[in-house]
């Protein structure tokens, strides 16, 4: 355990994408029960690099005590459990996507920051 670091994920799903993205924060409710969790509105995207259906995204905003690792293996986890498959994505099919694009004050994925959605949920941000 480290001290509480600021944590936000983004979340997006181009497959039965609602079901999909309730499921993904029910998990992620009860994966950081004791934070203060905040999530953004969800918001529809048309998507980028790839031919699908329209993607629905959010964003979370919170705490936690967690190592990055142990968040890693979590979101993983939740992902899994949403039926992501690695070979869905040669078929352009993204049943939940989880991605760590702050952790503490450390930057991840940057290429995502630049999106419009990421940039318009941001303005949601908490903190």
């Amino acid at each position: 355990m480290t001290e509480n670091k600021k944590l936000i994920l983004s979340l997006g799903s181009n497959y039965d994408q609602e079901r999909n993205i309730i499921e993904a924060i029910s998990l992620l409710n009860k994966m950081f029960a004791k934070n203060d969790i905040v999530f953004s509105r969800q918001m529809w995207t048309n998507p980028v690099d790839i031919k699908s259906d329209k993607f629905l995204n959010c964003m979370l905003f919170t705490h936690t005590s967690c190592g990055l690792d142990e968040v890693e293996r979590s979101i993983k986890e939740i992902e899994c459990i949403c039926g992501r498959k690695n070979d869905e994505k040669d078929k352009n099919i993204v049943k939940i996507d989880i991605d760590i694009l702050l952790y503490g004050d450390k930057r991840l994925h940057d290429k995502d920051w630049t999106r419009g959605y990421v940039k318009e949920l941001m303005k949601e941000c908490p903190f």
